[in-house]
């Protein structure tokens, strides 16, 4: 039997393949009956591990990390042509079938596959079992369901907090699951810290204040969300932090240009659901909820008026009419308004 688990929440996914490597055993017989492959593992490697009977145990558990996604490039990699890719893929639809009862095979890719990818769209002729780890909509539930499996509690407004201290990345689509795999995982990693910390008490607001140092704030992000809160002191000071370790006004100028754009989109579907709304306007769920929460602060009127301003601004500094720091403290100010 084999498996595709796919998508961002490499935790989900992990704790599942532990699962199933336990099935196997006592943990030394388990690691006689266990091969993991990495993506650049040939075909050969991988149907070589898929052939191998298992040893004093009724199954053997092959993983195949992100091998889809690179496609078992071998050691001479470099890049395969599109015709090398489809011969592979068809090297292996063929070989699925003919597969050992006793061994399970698992591709663990760490991204979300297409549902057009060869392998999903054939999955239940083939025998097949797909299984999508997707990042949660709401990371502060999800932090309280975590506490909870690992022993712990963890307060509505702690998990609120906790999500808010860590960003969750750029909002650029195409990093979207290397931004939330990595969300996800400095999460958890602060939530061992703040359960420890608790000793089988509930962890408050007060506790995440003490033991989690939010990400550095002078981040372009800290800046974009600060400028849609409205919050003109602290969009002020983070944007003084920006220009402070050499971050050219002219970038920090396209943030705004781009967080504009996308309230704009975000106020022209009001009624769409969180995940076909980051679908519309190509941004992660994460980002999709932010910004759905800051549309609400600003008219129509407002953002196309900011819009104007910023097409003013790179005018007027690429004009040497107005210099970059001061075009943005003007902006600043006329987005806090």
């Amino acid at each position: 039997m084999w498996y595709v688990f796919h998508g961002p929440d490499a935790l989900a996914r992990d704790e599942e393949l532990a699962r199933m490597k336990a099935k196997l055993g006592e943990p030394d017989l388990a690691a006689l009956n266990f091969t993991r492959l990495e993506r650049e593992a040939s075909l050969r490697d991988l149907t070589a591990a898929c052939d191998a009977l298992p040893f004093l145990t009724e199954k053997r558990l092959v993983v195949a990390v992100n091998w889809l996604s690179g496609l078992g490039s071998g050691k001479g990699r470099g890049k395969r042509s599109e015709e090398k890719s489809a011969s592979l893929l068809q090297a292996l639809l063929s070989y699925l079938p003919t597969m050992p009862d006793t061994t399970r095979l698992v591709f663990a890719e760490d991204v979300t596959l297409s549902a057009e990818h060869p392998l999903l769209k054939q999955a239940g002729a083939l025998g097949g079992v797909i299984k999508h780890y997707s990042a949660p909509a709401d990371p502060a539930r999800w932090l309280i369901a975590r506490a909870k499996a690992k022993g712990g509690e963890l307060s509505p407004q702690a998990a609120q907090l906790l999500a808010s201290k860590i960003s969750a990345g750029s909002g650029d689509r195409a990093q979207a699951d290397a931004d939330a795999r990595q969300y996800l995982l400095k999460l958890d990693s602060e939530l061992d810290k703040l359960v420890s910390y608790a000793l089988g008490r509930r962890v408050e607001s007060r506790d995440v204040e003490l033991l989690v140092q939010g990400e550095e704030s002078t981040d372009i992000f800290k800046f974009i969300d600060a400028i849609s809160a409205r919050n003109a002191e602290a969009a002020s000071r983070a944007v003084r932090g920006l220009l402070a370790r050499g971050e050219p006004p002219l970038v920090v100028l396209s943030h705004l240009a781009r967080q504009t754009r996308l309230l704009i989109q975000t106020k022209e579907h009001p009624d769409l659901s969180l995940e076909k709304l980051a679908q519309a306007i190509g941004v992660h769920p994460f980002v999709a909820r932010k910004l759905s929460q800051q549309a609400n602060r600003f008219s129509m009127n407002e953002l196309e008026r900011t819009h104007i301003a910023l097409l003013q601004a790179d005018l007027a500094i690429k004009t040497g009419n107005l210099d970059d720091v001061t075009a943005l403290d003007l902006l600043v100010a006329q987005w806090c308004a």
